[in-house]
């Protein structure tokens, strides 16, 4: 299926009844307490949508939520099996957290194999400034027969990233403040040589869109990444900005992998350098 890995409210509103249009709410929030937000979901959501819960799904379960990778394929299978997936299935993806939730899930299942993946663009709030409707209903899906492969193209380790080519650009998807580091504490910053496009400026700051592809050529473009010839990696603080700037790379037709690990793994090893500005 592939194409863009957004779809629009509109779509969305028009496949409500489609069987194999199956809509995922994966809101959350990040922070010093990141966590699901279930109850928002019970008190309203996209008619039809399941919950996807990330912090137990899709994910590894037994390490801090911000240490966390991608889970082994086994445990992948059971999620796509929970979550009721099947291959033939469209998936569409949706937050009310900068799709910052839904892109990391989003690449995860891309990672995995699925063909059909997409994002709401705008996210909850779009749906609901449009005054579509919302459901209170509960839905629980039938296991799913989709089978995971993994897609080793689409996610680097610390090794790759150390050893990347001179003509590979890492993108760090992070704030400014988090890309800078703190005064005093030296295994702050970034990556030695990462470029910092923080995730939020690919979206539109009244609508919550991302901004249209022109605009992301040249947003890129100034960061030095050609859309004809880039080679391009992403990495954040644990591997969800860095999956919103994938997001943004795909919509203009560059596939790159993700640094999984990113800062918050990269900083542990006192070997691995670290640079501040």
């Amino acid at each position: 299926m592939e194409g863009s890995p957004l779809v629009s409210a509109q779509y969305v509103l028009d496949h409500l009844e489609d069987p194999q249009v199956k809509l995922f709410d994966v809101r959350g929030v990040w922070g010093d307490q990141p966590g699901a937000l279930t109850e928002q979901y019970m008190q309203g959501h996209i008619p039809h949508a399941i919950y996807l819960d990330w912090t137990q799904e899709l994910i590894t379960t037994t390490t801090a939520i911000a240490d966390a990778p991608v889970p082994d394929i086994k445990n992948a299978h059971q999620s796509f099996q929970n979550l009721g997936i099947s291959a033939e299935d469209t998936v569409v993806l949706y937050d009310d957290y900068d799709h910052l939730f839904a892109s990391r899930v989003w690449w995860v299942m891309r990672y995995f194999g699925h063909p059909g993946v997409k994002i709401l663009d705008g996210g909850w709030p779009n749906w609901q400034a449009k005054g579509y409707p919302v459901s209170t209903e509960n839905h629980t899906p039938e296991a799913g027969d989709f089978l995971p492969k993994e897609q080793h193209h689409l996610r680097v380790d610390a090794h790759e990233v150390l050893n990347r080519s001179n003509d590979t650009i890492l993108v760090d998807g992070r704030s400014v403040e988090s890309y800078t580091g703190l005064a005093g504490d030296a295994r702050s910053g970034h990556i030695p040589g990462a470029i910092n496009i923080p995730f939020k400026s690919l979206l539109d700051g009244h609508s919550g869109l991302f901004i249209d592809d022109q605009s992301l050529k040249q947003l890129f473009s100034k960061a030095g990444i050609d859309s004809q010839k880039a080679t391009v990696m992403s990495s954040c603080g644990s591997g969800y900005a860095g999956s919103v700037i994938l997001v943004g790379l795909k919509k203009i037709g560059i596939e790159a992998p993700l640094y999984d690990g990113s800062f918050s793994e990269w900083k542990k090893d006192p070997d691995r350098p670290v640079e501040q500005i």
